[in-house]
Protein backbone atom coordinates (compact mmCIF):
# COMPACT_ATOMS: atom_id res chain seq x y z
CA UNK A 1 0.00 0.00 0.00
CA UNK A 2 2.74 2.33 0.94
CA UNK A 3 4.98 1.50 -2.27
CA UNK A 4 3.17 4.41 -4.19
CA UNK A 5 4.01 6.73 -1.78
CA UNK A 6 6.87 9.50 -2.86
CA UNK A 7 7.84 11.00 0.66
CA UNK A 8 6.45 11.15 4.66
CA UNK A 9 6.60 14.22 5.85
CA UNK A 10 5.97 15.07 9.37
CA UNK A 11 4.21 18.56 10.68
CA UNK A 12 3.73 19.65 13.93
CA UNK A 13 0.41 21.72 15.43
CA UNK A 14 1.11 23.99 17.84
CA UNK A 15 0.02 27.26 19.53
CA UNK A 16 -1.66 28.07 22.78
CA UNK A 17 -4.31 25.54 24.98
CA UNK A 18 -8.16 26.19 23.14
CA UNK A 19 -7.17 27.53 20.16
CA UNK A 20 -8.96 24.42 18.17
CA UNK A 21 -5.60 22.59 16.92
CA UNK A 22 -6.83 19.34 17.85
CA UNK A 23 -10.34 20.35 15.55
CA UNK A 24 -7.99 21.77 12.86
CA UNK A 25 -6.48 17.77 12.99
CA UNK A 26 -9.92 15.77 13.19
CA UNK A 27 -11.46 18.14 10.72
CA UNK A 28 -8.63 17.66 8.03
CA UNK A 29 -8.06 13.94 8.70
CA UNK A 30 -11.42 12.33 9.68
CA UNK A 31 -13.42 15.04 8.34
CA UNK A 32 -15.27 15.46 12.05
CA UNK A 33 -15.71 18.09 14.38
CA UNK A 34 -16.90 17.72 18.26
CA UNK A 35 -17.68 20.98 19.65
CA UNK A 36 -17.00 19.12 23.34
CA UNK A 37 -13.45 17.71 22.55
CA UNK A 38 -11.53 17.64 25.22
CA UNK A 39 -8.05 19.03 25.78
CA UNK A 40 -4.85 17.25 24.05
CA UNK A 41 -3.09 15.64 26.85
CA UNK A 42 0.89 15.56 25.51
CA UNK A 43 0.39 14.73 22.65
CA UNK A 44 -1.98 13.21 19.13
CA UNK A 45 -0.76 11.52 16.33
CA UNK A 46 -2.73 11.22 13.10
CA UNK A 47 -1.28 10.17 9.41
CA UNK A 48 -3.54 11.36 5.81
CA UNK A 49 -2.22 10.28 2.46
CA UNK A 50 -2.71 13.27 0.08
CA UNK A 51 -1.44 13.51 -3.97
CA UNK A 52 -0.57 16.46 -5.28
CA UNK A 53 0.12 16.39 -8.91
CA UNK A 54 -0.52 12.70 -9.20
CA UNK A 55 2.64 12.32 -6.23
CA UNK A 56 1.42 10.47 -3.41
CA UNK A 57 2.51 12.05 -0.02
CA UNK A 58 1.83 10.68 3.55
CA UNK A 59 1.22 13.55 6.33
CA UNK A 60 2.53 12.55 9.86
CA UNK A 61 0.78 15.33 11.65
CA UNK A 62 1.53 15.74 15.98
CA UNK A 63 -0.83 17.59 17.69
CA UNK A 64 0.74 19.02 20.44
CA UNK A 65 -0.63 20.31 24.22
CA UNK A 66 -0.87 23.68 24.30
CA UNK A 67 -0.63 23.63 28.43
CA UNK A 68 2.18 24.51 30.00
CA UNK A 69 2.31 21.63 31.90
CA UNK A 70 3.04 19.50 28.84
CA UNK A 71 5.80 21.72 27.67
CA UNK A 72 8.14 19.47 28.75
CA UNK A 73 7.31 16.69 26.46
CA UNK A 74 6.81 18.86 23.49
CA UNK A 75 10.76 19.50 22.68
CA UNK A 76 11.20 15.96 21.28
CA UNK A 77 8.56 16.36 18.56
CA UNK A 78 10.08 19.20 16.94
CA UNK A 79 12.90 16.95 15.68
CA UNK A 80 13.03 16.45 12.37
CA UNK A 81 10.09 18.21 11.58
CA UNK A 82 9.49 19.46 7.98
CA UNK A 83 6.54 21.93 8.44
CA UNK A 84 4.54 23.59 11.21
CA UNK A 85 1.12 25.12 11.78
CA UNK A 86 1.06 27.67 14.11
CA UNK A 87 -2.47 27.89 15.18
CA UNK A 88 -4.27 31.01 17.31
CA UNK A 89 -7.97 32.02 18.25
CA UNK A 90 -8.85 35.25 16.34
CA UNK A 91 -11.24 36.12 19.40
CA UNK A 92 -8.36 35.95 22.05
CA UNK A 93 -5.75 38.48 20.87
CA UNK A 94 -3.37 36.87 23.68
CA UNK A 95 -2.89 33.78 21.36
CA UNK A 96 -1.65 35.76 18.80
CA UNK A 97 1.10 37.50 20.90
CA UNK A 98 2.16 34.15 22.53
CA UNK A 99 3.11 33.09 18.59
CA UNK A 100 6.66 34.92 20.04
CA UNK A 101 7.15 32.23 22.52
CA UNK A 102 5.94 29.23 20.05
CA UNK A 103 8.79 30.65 17.15
CA UNK A 104 11.11 30.96 19.56
CA UNK A 105 10.44 27.32 21.30
CA UNK A 106 10.20 25.73 17.39
CA UNK A 107 13.56 28.26 16.57
CA UNK A 108 15.04 26.25 19.99
CA UNK A 109 14.12 22.95 19.58
CA UNK A 110 13.75 22.27 15.47
CA UNK A 111 16.58 20.25 14.23
CA UNK A 112 15.97 21.87 10.46
CA UNK A 113 16.54 25.55 9.41
CA UNK A 114 14.42 24.79 6.51
CA UNK A 115 11.15 23.73 8.27
CA UNK A 116 7.84 25.41 6.26
CA UNK A 117 6.10 27.57 8.22
CA UNK A 118 2.17 28.01 8.17
CA UNK A 119 0.27 30.76 10.01
CA UNK A 120 -3.61 29.64 10.98
CA UNK A 121 -5.98 31.96 12.50
CA UNK A 122 -8.74 29.78 14.22
CA UNK A 123 -12.67 30.11 15.17
CA UNK A 124 -13.48 32.73 12.59
CA UNK A 125 -17.18 31.64 13.77
CA UNK A 126 -17.04 32.88 16.95
CA UNK A 127 -17.69 35.93 18.45
CA UNK A 128 -14.67 38.13 20.45
CA UNK A 129 -14.27 37.39 24.16
CA UNK A 130 -14.77 41.26 25.93
CA UNK A 131 -12.74 41.39 29.05
CA UNK A 132 -13.75 43.44 31.86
Amino acid sequence: MDEDVLTTLKILIIGESGVGKSSLLLRFTDDTFDPELAATIGVDFKVKTISVDGNKAKLAIWDTAGQERFRTLTPSYYRGAQGVILVYDVTRRDTFVKLDNWLNELETYCTRNDIVNMLVGNKIDKSIEMKA
